[in-house]
């Protein structure tokens, strides 16, 4: 059977520091900074995709009557990039090909007058409005709305927009609006003229003038945060006006196979062929076979083989808990997992563990990487202490003395899938593996499952200080030391004298003769000198063990 290495051709990109987390932005867009093959190359179309982008070509070309659509996912859920790639798209129609079959040809819809707004351009002098007209060559058409700032109304946006096929493309309005919330006009603000702006532009493009514009938009409530209470009604009330209007589509459907193609896309040029996938499958199936005759996992191997399947060179597991932490406050989904993927398939390769290894893991994160551990902060800054402690700490942490002493890696590789498994701190989130749970994921070619669960998993659970269990059996990591901790730091505090006195008291309690039927007296850890033996009373004499000499 062949490695990942031998099977899996990574892009040069994965090596590239500077190229984990390329941010784009519409700005970009708008300002021909991307280059389109590049991109497109690294553009995996998913089902939410394809939908926005026949859909929105339909409009441009005449042949819909929707004209208005939003995009919902939470941050980092890859809002933006489908709004790249559309408009990218609708500008060169030579990409469209490239990109995805049944797009209009350049002969049958030529280049297309694209305008994109980030609202992170909270500067622009003359409103929204002011910037969709100069994009479009058009800019002098609204110059009675510029000052002061006033709303178009819809025959305005009419005029402006009528003559051909139009693409406006609108991202992070809610940044936008929370500034100009701070901008009086007359009695009024900016955030307020801007709502009534865009409320106007959605209510022009469904007149039938304006059968070839087309308005995409990203989702306005719940993916800023930062948004103060007093824009949250201005939210409101543009959402409820693009709800009216807009088709709703999701980018990234994370519960399904999507998301492995688009880790696949991005961070490899090729990947093998079925039969030699079905191969590497069927070993994994071997091993968690194995696991379950030894009636120490209950998954089937035959579902786990199909998991492999789907989800190969990734480990099926990685999707399982991703789903537990993507909802924490703040976590940019999609855009963050694409960035950890990419730190952990390029430590592999560069170790040279790709050689041996036969799927990219949930336990391969390295946690003695700085840029790995970065990562983990944003998700869950709580657990540096079970980090440091118990995990990783440069080969001073329990479980890197445990495979010090044992060899592998098993310890590491159990302590580091409990961790991703404890991250999420959302309420009523899923913590924790049971070891059912824990065995099926470590099940691997070349694993020895019988010393995993009987010299690891035990020892890991009473060495480790901030590994907890839950009711239902469930191990997790959580920032509170659990009572081995406290009992080692207790005895740490204890002098071997202080220790000797409690213990001679606490035994003294427990041997006390209460009937004198076996022993008259109790003599705990006794000085020898301190044994008074008498002819007509018997002695209990308690001595410390005396452990043989090597």
């Amino acid at each position: 059977m062949k490695s990942l290495q031998q099977l899996c051709a990574p892009r040069e990109s994965l090596f590239d520091v500077s190229k984990r987390d390329t941010v784009l932005s519409l700005t970009h867009l708008a300002a021909d900074k991307i280059d389109g093959a590049d991109f497109l190359e690294e553009n995996h179309v998913t089902d939410g995709m394809r939908t926005l982008l026949l859909e929105a070509f339909r409009r441009l070309q005449g042949k819909s009557e929707q004209a208005v659509f939003k995009l919902t996912q939470a941050m980092g859920g890859g809002k933006t990039h489908n709004l790249i790639t559309l408009g990218m798209l609708a500008k060169q129609p030579n990409l469209r090909p490239q990109a995805l079959p049944g797009l209009p040809s350049a002969k049958e819809l030529p280049s297309v007058r694209v305008v994109a707004f980030s609202g992170r351009e909270t500067d622009v002098p003359h409103g929204i409005w002011g910037e969709i007209a100069r994009q479009i060559d058009k800019f002098d058409t609204f110059k009675d709305y510029y000052s002061p700032l006033k709303a178009p109304g819809r025959t305005a946006w009419i005029n402006l927009l009528k003559g051909g096929p139009t693409l406006i493309l609108l991202d992070e309005l809610p940044p936008y609006l929370d500034n100009a919330k701070s901008i009086a006009i007359g009695n009024s603000d900016l955030s307020k003229v801007t709502a009534t702006a865009l409320t106007n532009l959605f209510e022009a493009v469904a007149e039938k003038e304006l059968g070839q514009v087309c308005v995409v938009i990203t989702d306005l409530v719940g993916t800023y945060a930062e948004a103060s209470a007093q824009i949250q009604a201005v939210l409101q009330q543009l959402q409820q006006e693009a709800q009216r209007h807009a088709m709703n589509l999701t980018p990234v459907q994370i519960n399904t196979d999507e998301f492995y193609h688009i880790l696949r896309k991005r961070l490899f040029t090729s990947l093998p062929k079925e039969s030699e996938i079905d191969e590497v499958a069927q070993a994994y199936a071997k091993a968690v076979r194995e696991a379950k005759q030894m009636d120490i996992t209950a998954q089937s191997p035959e579902q786990f083989a199909q998991l492999v399947k789907s989800s190969y060179p990734f480990h099926p597991a990685i999707r399982d808990l991703y789903a537990r932490f993507r909802e924490n406050p703040g976590f940019q989904q999609t855009r963050a997992l694409i960035r950890i993927m990419r730190i952990v398939a390029s430590g592999l390769w560069n170790s040279g563990e790709a050689k041996t290894r036969f799927l990219i893991s949930v336990h391969d994160i390295d946690l003695n990487d700085a840029e790995a551990l970065s990562e983990i902060r944003q998700i869950n800054a709580t657990l540096e202490n079970a980090i440091a402690h118990d995990i990783a700490a440069q080969g001073a942490a329990v479980a890197e003395v445990m495979d010090n002493n044992l060899g592998g890696s098993d310890a590491r590789d159990v302590c580091r899938l409990l961790f991703v498994a404890s991250l999420a701190n959302v309420p009523n989130a899923i913590l924790g593996l049971s070891i059912p749970e824990l065995i099926a994921y470590l099940c691997a070619p070349g694993r020895n499952l019988a010393r995993l669960k009987g010299d690891v998993l035990e020892k890991v659970a009473t060495a480790a200080w901030y590994l907890h269990s839950n009711r239902d059996g469930k191990l997790f990591f959580k920032n509170v030391e659990n009572l081995n901790a406290k009992l080692e730091s207790l005895a740490r505090t204890y002098v071997r004298e202080q220790s000797l006195k409690e213990l001679r008291q606490r035994l003294a309690e427990l041997f006390k003769p209460l009937n004198n039927w076996c022993y008259h007296e109790a003599l705990p850890l006794p000085a020898l000198d301190e044994i008074t033996l008498s002819a007509d009373r018997t002695s209990l004499v308690i001595t410390e063990p005396m452990w043989p000499r090597d």
